[in-house]
């Protein structure tokens, strides 16, 4: 409940509800939408509230019903000023507002009038302002009712400037209002409120504030607040007192809350994580489908129950994982910390369990699989396909220049077999990822490798084979699951079902923050793409720079985390990255990399700069090294009766045409280009490292390395995902490691940009709808990223888009 306690000194406007809580700069949620529709855009998550408020003599009463999310807002109103004829003046309000940048929002509301029964209806407008430059001051202004369009109805032009502190960040907010009527006639009138919101204990807050008309002997106004926070819901009631300390009206509020802050909460919570389906870093929505979680936020998510006080353990569901072995791992190393925390862990597979699958359930206390499912446990195997055949049917030709003898990216095209270099290296990294999958099952089952690798070669598995095997702890339906698990988690408990996926997004920049910039898939110049009928999706450099540009301006955040999951791309583009890393790190803030699947070529190379690396042992990463070329279709025009004439000036000009093979000359020059760009990568590796080149020569020459052979090699600092990188980088900026702290993801789609965020974001999914990815078969995966570097000559690339199940 909300007790409140306030004094009308101040008439409130008659043409709209009566609120408890309506200051111009530091309020957020749907009830802003009232006094300042610019508010709206500060808190994002979807809210609705409802208000009830007692008639008084001097300020009436009356109740409103309002939602808003993501800017908007709605709203109905009905208010009673009239005590002596009862009248009913009831508002129908919508409102809208755009971020002009990151802390610079404007809004305007519309008011559909029905005053005194509906005889005198009009409208009314409102303008809004709100400027939070830091996490601690907030500014705002708001123009109601422009133009007085009711003045005989006592509807008039009202000004009203805000400032809002929070010296203690959320835990206590101070404000001041002015406020002043245009006058029908005579003097303005105006007031003044002064107002306090405090944090007592988890899920209880407290408000007090008091008012005073500006004119000599007026009254001053007292108020209070005490609101309780429940599951999914803030609960409140009102009361104000005049001057003297005499009643003066009360009313409630019940407002939908999301996040923890929560002042009772089931006991014996199992969280609930399903791990099904794909996880991108970035995720976007389509016009008619919200976006996938992505893989960060199911980190997070993971994370929180390890460590979460209130939860005793967690179920984690699965079907169709489709992780990278290293993010597997990654995965399995929160599960290890849960049960170190003494949380109990079950994993329930359904359908065909994967490698990956089981890998990260044998972390777990038991593991219980769908009865009429089934294991594909049968290790590990890659396919490199060669394509110089079929080219050569055609009348294709390619002619490529690498650096070394590793780098055998373009051997699919100019080879009808591998190269002994590139057999060598995918021996050595099968055998080391094979290891991986063996030892992580043999740990958290039991047994020794020798057993588990004659399991694996006994696979694949029935639910019954897998069960009579030790592989499994059971068989249950979904049904049978709940009743099951309870000898395996405390009695009575309470699933948490989607644990995590609510959070409640401040509206304030924060006081102390750790920035995540992601790598993601091939690198390509310009800005980062989604992709679309006719090119892959690419990280663009321009994109990936202005973050981290963004990163080191901002005084909130004091250290960056590079989530790099890529096989590289365009060399130009790696180095703009790279670059980029080096410009933070001059801002006096560090920059620590933690590797996912994959961080090979350009994936290296943007991270060669940074403070530390962290990869798991699986991760794929090296691949030191740069090739380029071209595609020579003579032979094809000729077969289809095309002739080409080409008119150049210039010794080279037309050395990239596809219309004929690059001669000696042409071909040295590509080879010395590629050279070139080999000795700057080793350069960049060499001074981020703090290795010789001789050293680096050594590790180079285009191989790539797993994870655990990258650290001998020292390539890789230490062993550790995502969290182990944002703890180290944390220490490196001097942050205390329990202080609190924002962790601030740089969206690509909808980060700080001049551009409203919410017009951004329908015109990004009606592109995605005009232009729909296309599904191609695993043997065309080369073809679609070399469509997001299609532009490009000079490639930093992984040699292989390789796949483990």
């Amino acid at each position: 409940m909300l007790f409140l306690l306030a004094t009308a000194a101040f008439a409130e406007p008659v043409e709209r509800p009566e609120l408890p809580f309506k200051g111009a700069a530091g309020e957020d949620g749907a009830h802003t939408l009232y006094f300042n529709p610019a508010l709206l855009n500060f808190d994002r998550d979807p809210v609705y509230a409802v208000y009830y408020d007692t008639a008084d003599a001097v300020a009436g009463g009356g109740n409103a019903l309002t939602f808003a999310t993501t800017g908007s807002g709605v709203g109905v109103g009905v208010s009673y000023r009239d005590l002596v004829g009862s009248s009913a003046w009831w508002t129908l309000t919508s409102g809208v507002s755009l971020r002009l940048t990151d802390s610079l929002a404007a809004g305007s509301a519309i008011h559909w009038q029905l005053p005194n029964g509906g005889n005198d209806n009009f409208v009314s407008w409102d303008l809004g302002l709100a400027w939070r430059p830091t996490s601690w001051l907030g500014l705002g202004g708001a123009v109601l009712n422009l133009g007085s369009p009711a003045p005989d109805l006592g509807v008039v032009t009202r000004y009203d400037a805000g400032v809002a502190l929070r010296p203690f960040g959320d835990a206590l907010t101070l404000g001041v209002d002015y406020r002043a009527d245009t006058p029908v006639s005579g003097a303005v009138v105006s007031s003044v409120e002064a107002s306090l919101r405090v944090k007592a204990a988890r899920g209880i807050w407290l408000r007090a504030w008091g008012d005073r008309a500006l004119f000599p002997d007026a009254p001053v106004g007292f108020g209070g607040s005490l609101e309780l926070h429940f599951a999914d819901l803030a609960v409140g009631a009102t009361a104000r007192s005049d001057s003297a300390g005499a009643p003066a009206g009360a009313g409630g509020y019940v407002t939908s809350l999301e996040g923890t802050d929560q002042l009772f909460m089931p006991g014996r919570q199992i969280a609930e994580i399903d791990v099904s389906g794909s996880f991108p870093y970035q995720p976007q929505g389509s016009l008619f489908a919200a976006p996938q979680e992505s893989y960060l936020s199911l980190l997070r998510r993971v994370d929180a129950a390890s460590r979460d006080g209130r939860i005793k353990g967690i179920l984690l569901r699965m079907d169709g994982m489709s992780l990278s072995l290293a993010q597997v791992e990654e995965l399995r190393g929160i599960v290890k910390r849960a049960r170190h925390n003494g949380k109990a862990v079950v994993a329930w597979l359904a359908g065909g369990a994967s490698n990956g699958d089981y890998l990260l359930a044998s972390a777990c206390d038991k593991v219980y699989l769908h009865p009429a499912g089934g294991l594909d446990l049968v290790g590990i195997s890659a396919e490199v396909q060669y394509f110089k055949g079929a080219l050569d049917l055609v009348g294709v030709g390619a002619q490529y220049a690498q650096r070394a003898e590793y780098k055998s990216g373009p051997e699919p095209w100019t080879r009808s077999s591998s190269s002994d270099p590139a057999q060598e290296e995918m021996e050595a990294l099968i055998d080391d990822l094979y290891d991986t999958l063996v030892s992580g099952i043999a740990e958290g089952r039991g047994r020794s490798t020798d057993e588990v690798m004659a399991i694996v070669d006994a696979g694949p598995y029935s639910a019954r084979e897998a069960l009579a095997g030790g592989l499994v702890d059971g068989l249950l339906y979904p049904d049978e699951l709940m009743t099951e698990l309870e000898g395996v988690f405390p009695a009575d408990y309470h699933l948490a079902e989607a644990y995590g996926r609510e959070t409640d997004e401040s509206g304030w920049s924060p006081q102390r923050a750790v920035a995540v910039v992601v790598v993601d898939g091939p690198i390509a110049d310009g800005e980062t793409t989604s992709g679309g009928l006719l090119g892959g999706a690419a990280t663009g450099a321009k994109t990936v720079v202005k973050a981290l540009e963004e990163a080191a301006e901002n005084r909130a955040i004091k250290a960056v985390v590079l989530r790099v999951d890529s096989p590289g791309g365009s060399a130009f583009a790696s180095d703009e990255i790279w670059r980029g890393v080096e410009r933070v790190k001059e801002s006096g803030k560090p920059v620590v990399v933690s590797m996912g699947g994959y961080a090979a070529s350009g994936g290296y190379y943007v991270a060669a700069g940074a403070d530390a690396i962290w990869a798991e042992p699986s991760t794929i990463t090296g691949s030191i090294g740069v090739y380029g070329g071209k595609y020579n279709a003579e032979g094809l025009f000729g077969k289809l009766g095309i002739n080409t004439e080409i008119t150049a000036r210039g010794r080279n000009a037309s050395m990239f045409s596809m219309s004929r093979p690059m001669d000696a000359v042409e071909f040295a020059a590509l080879d010395r280009l590629i050279g070139e760009t080999y000795a700057q990568f080793k350069d960049r590796v060499a001074t981020g490292r703090g290795l010789q080149p001789e050293q680096v020569e050594d590790v180079a020459r285009g191989r790539v390395w797993s994870g655990s052979r990258a650290k001998e090699k020292h390539l890789i600092d230490a062993y550790g995902g995502f969290f182990e990188a944002l703890d180290d980088a944390r220490l490196r900026a001097g942050m205390n490691p329990g202080s609190p702290y924002t962790l601030v993801v740089m969206d690509p789609w909808s980060g700080p940009t001049a551009l409203p965020t919410q017009v951004a974001s329908v015109g990004r999914m009606v592109r995605q709808a005009l232009s729909p990815k296309l599904e191609v078969p695993r043997e065309m995966a080369d073809f679609w990223r070399l469509a997001a570097l299609r532009d490009e000559h000079v490639f930093a690339l992984l040699p292989y888009d390789l796949r483990i199940q």
